[in-house]
C-alpha cells in the first residue's frame, strides 16, 4: 500500500512537471504609463514556446496571436478598427522566444481621454494563454501654444496644430498634437523633447505647408523642428539643434580670451621656475 501511494505520487509530480513544460509564456511591456492624445502606443510584446510543439501565426495558421484593449475596466472591451494581422506569417520552434514593438492605436481607437487596459494573447489548440494585464493613460497635455493651416486647394480643410507639455521620465517635454477639420483625422503626435523651464515655444506655419517649432531645450540649446504638412500627409523634414545667444556669446569670449589666460599663466609658470 506504501509502495502504491509513493507510485501515485511520483506518476502526479511527472504529470505536474510535464503540465508546467507544455505552456506559453507571453508578456507586455508599455514605452510609457501616460501617452498624449494622438501619440502612438507603443507597446513589446513576448512570446516565449516552452511547448513540445511548433507555433505557427499567421493567416489561416493553427495559432493566433493578438492584442486586447478595454477603455476603462476589462468588461469594455474594444473592437480592432483594422483586420490586418498583429503579425505577419512565421513558426515559433519550441524553446525560442520573439518579440514584437507594435502601435497599438493602429488597430484600436485610442484617441478618447481615460484610462485603458491591454494585454497580449496567443491561442494555442484551443488553449488560450494571456500576459498580465497593463494599465495607460490618454491625456490631452497642457495647451501651450496653437497654430492653423489652411489649403487653397481643398479650401473645407482646416489642421489644427497644438503644441502641448507633459512631465515624462522626471522632465518636461514638448508635443505637438495635430488634428483635420472637419473630418476629425488625428495625425500621429510628435514629442518633440524636452523643453526648458517652461520658456515658450515659437510655432510658425507658412503657405508653402512648410511647419516649423522652436524651442529651448537646455540653458545652451534651443531645437528647431521643421515639418513638412501637406493635404494628405505629414512628416518630419529635419531636426537641428542651435546654440542660444548666450552661451554663443560665452563662446566667443572664451575663444578670444582664452589663449591670452593660458600665455600669461604659461610665462608666470616660467617664470618660477627660472628661479628656482
Amino acid at each position: 500500500m506504501k509502495k502504491l501511494r509513493i507510485l501515485t505520487v511520483c506518476i502526479l509530480a511527472m504529470t505536474c512537471q510535464t503540465f508546467a513544460q507544455q505552456r506559453i509564456d507571453v508578456s507586455l511591456t508599455l514605452a510609457h504609463n501616460i501617452f498624449i492624445t494622438g501619440e502612438p502606443v507603443v507597446i513589446q510584446a513576448k512570446v516565449t514556446n516552452q511547448t513540445r510543439d511548433p507555433l505557427e501565426f499567421g493567416e489561416g495558421a493553427k495559432d493566433a496571436f493578438f492584442i486586447e484593449v478595454s477603455k476603462d475596466s476589462r468588461y469594455n472591451e474594444l473592437s480592432p478598427e483594422s483586420d490586418k494581422p498583429f503579425i505577419k506569417s512565421f513558426t515559433l520552434m519550441p524553446g525560442n522566444a520573439f518579440e514584437r514593438h507594435l502601435e497599438a492605436d493602429k488597430w484600436f481607437s485610442l484617441y478618447e481621454n481615460g484610462k485603458y487596459l491591454i494585454r497580449a494573447v496567443v491561442v494555442h489548440g484551443s488553449m488560450r494563454y494571456e500576459s498580465p494585464v497593463k494599465t495607460f493613460d490618454v491625456l490631452p497635455g497642457i495647451p501651450l501654444k496653437q497654430g492653423l493651416q489652411m489649403f487653397s486647394f481643398r479650401k473645407h480643410l482646416q489642421r489644427n496644430f497644438t503644441l502641448v507639455q507633459w512631465t515624462r521620465a522626471q522632465s518636461k517635454h514638448l508635443f505637438l498634437r495635430i488634428e483635420d477639420e472637419p473630418d476629425g483625422l488625428v495625425w500621429d503626435t510628435i514629442d518633440l523633447g524636452e523643453i526648458y523651464q517652461d520658456e515658450e515655444p515659437k510655432l510658425d506655419i507658412a503657405p508653402n505647408g512648410e511647419v516649423a517649432v522652436f524651442h529651448r531645450i537646455n540653458a545652451d540649446y534651443y531645437l528647431r523642428t521643421v515639418i513638412w504638412s501637406l493635404p494628405d500627409s505629414v512628416e518630419i523634414a529635419e531636426r537641428n539643434s542651435l546654440l542660444s545667444a548666450e552661451a554663443s556669446a560665452a563662446k566667443r569670449v572664451r575663444s578670444t580670451y582664452g589663449d591670452t589666460q593660458k600665455t600669461a599663466e604659461e610665462k608666470q609658470s616660467s617664470w618660477w621656475k627660472f628661479w628656482k
